[in-house]
């Protein structure tokens, strides 16, 4: 946020997944961009590799996890699933 703002963090459960939100008090994302945010190497700054939100997106995925953003505030949401029996089991943790 060039401006400056506040960023909120709200963590909580659900059935199946831990969630945590990142809403800003920005002036969010364009429409016309919101779809390519997670795309490796784009970026909308004079500066930067534009690899930043991909490698999060990435690294959330290796750990069975999804990013979704939304505006209105601008919210990034991380999931989590809150149990490992499924993806990781016993005989693999061993």
């Amino acid at each position: 946020m060039p401006q400056g703002g506040t960023i909120e963090i709200k963590i909580k459960t659900d059935d199946d997944d831990a969630v945590i939100d990142f809403i800003d008090s920005g002036i969010g994302i364009p429409n016309e961009f919101i779809d390519k945010i997670f795309e490796p190497l784009f970026t909308t700054k004079q500066k930067g590799t534009g690899l930043g939100l991909a490698s999060c997106k990435n690294i959330i995925e290796q750990h069975h996890g999804k990013i979704s953003v939304k505006n209105n505030p601008t919210t990034f949401t991380v999931r989590f699933p809150k149990t490992s029996a499924e993806i990781y089991p016993k005989s693999t943790l061993q």
